[in-house]
């Protein structure tokens, strides 16, 4: 899957049109420019945190 390459300055925020989860990711096109990217369809053990780090962090 070729990837469009993202403008020299960003001029906007990307809006991610994501396809339907089908496995392990999903491919996302920005309304805006076309540029592609792939989105993880899960979050592994490491992307959370618990009450207890979350209290700790504030």
């Amino acid at each position: 899957m070729a990837k469009k390459t993202a403008p020299t300055t960003l001029d906007h925020f990307h809006h991610w049109k994501i396809e339907e989860p089908n496995g392990q990711v999903s491919r996302g096109v920005c309304k805006t420019c076309g540029e592609t990217k792939e989105f993880k369809n899960w979050l592994s053990d490491g992307d959370f945190i618990t009450n207890e780090e979350h209290r700790s962090a504030a």
